[in-house]
């Protein structure tokens, strides 16, 4: 095979592959990040609208239960005559372990149901899912609790997160094809002329003869890893660094909707975050700086708490932190 097929064949590989790669793996993955980063800025009630709109696809639905009605975290629902227990933790900051397994298998043995959900947008420990097994506890995490929800998101927003994931694939696929080709014409470069003559020695002297042979075989030799090489590294495209801070705003404001005083919580700049409380009960500050200084780049941000309409208190601002 002449040298040119060779890198032609090298360029298509390396390109097809991290075609391959980027459209049918990477791209999931970055549109389950996205998501995940969506559900968590959702207030708590739509979020669990969304979650009981999903489980009753699979035909499970509330039972408003009286001993428990306080109670906004934790449903009772029913399927087939049989009561499941449903413990929502929102926001992707969370990351539960066995002990949260444990604490909803006590109250699926008290309230004398089938079994139960555990699900949050953050993450559930591996050493949880064997107890939860035994316990006939469904959990759905991050990547898996995305495909359940992603329908229930408004139609828009889930439009500009699949074209966001695919404008940053089409991306790393026209750079992984750039990169390919620079694979292949180093290889073809790299590898010795086929077509050149090799000069014999003269028949009067064999040592001259044996010496020329191992010329070809250590430049073929000394040409093969620069190949390798080429075709291991070029697959390797940098990816795009997450918009961490990003990530941080949304699970502050997340973490920040779920106390019981305040009814949401949303960024009105990059350096001040809106809550709007449901109820004046006490200092609200007490309870919102501990979850802010959890991230050292929003510690400083300003704070605005807005009174709930009808009330004569006013809007004030505080910063948990200085610069």
């Amino acid at each position: 095979m002449s040298n040119w097929l060779i890198a032609i064949a090298l360029s298509l590989l390396i390109g097809g592959v991290a075609t391959f790669y980027f459209r049918a793996i990477q791209m999931r993955r970055d549109e389950t990040r996205a998501g995940i980063a969506a559900l968590s800025g959702v207030s708590w009630r739509s979020f669990i609208h969304m979650v009981l709109d999903a489980l009753a696809r699979r035909g499970f639905g509330r039972l408003v239960d009286d001993e428990n009605a306080a109670d906004d975290s934790d449903y009772v629902l029913e399927r087939d005559g049989q009561h499941w227990l449903l413990s929502c933790k929102h926001g992707s900051a969370f990351v539960l372990g066995r002990l949260t397994v444990n604490e909803l298998a006590r109250a699926i043995d008290l309230k004398g149901a089938a079994g139960g959900f555990l699900l949050t947008q953050g993450k559930i420990t591996d050493d949880a899912r064997p107890v939860a097994a035994l316990q006939r506890i469904e959990l759905l995490d991050g990547p898996a609790l995305w495909p359940q929800l992603r329908d229930f998101l408004p139609p828009e927003q889930l439009a500009g997160i699949r074209a966001r994931a695919m404008q940053l694939a089409r991306q790393r696929v026209l750079s992984s094809w750039l990169l390919a080709l620079l694979a292949g014409v180093a290889v073809f470069l790299a590898l010795p002329d086929r077509a050149a003559p090799v000069v014999a020695s003269a028949p009067a002297a064999p040592a001259p003869a044996v010496a020329d042979v191992p010329g070809p075989t250590a430049s073929q030799q000394a040409t093969e890893p620069a190949g390798t090489a080429a075709a291991t590294e070029a697959p390797t495209v940098p990816e795009q660094a997450p918009m961490d801070i990003e990530q941080q705003r949304g699970d502050v404001a997340a973490a920040i909707s779920t106390l019981p005083d305040v009814d949401r919580a949303v960024w009105s700049s990059e350096s001040t975050l809106q809550v709007f409380l449901s109820t004046i009960d006490g200092d609200a500050f007490v309870r919102i700086c501990p979850l802010m200084e959890r991230y050292e780049e929003l510690a400083s941000s300003r704070i605005q708490l807005t009174p709930p309409p009808g009330s004569t208190a006013t809007v004030r601002f505080r910063q948990c932190r200085s610069y």
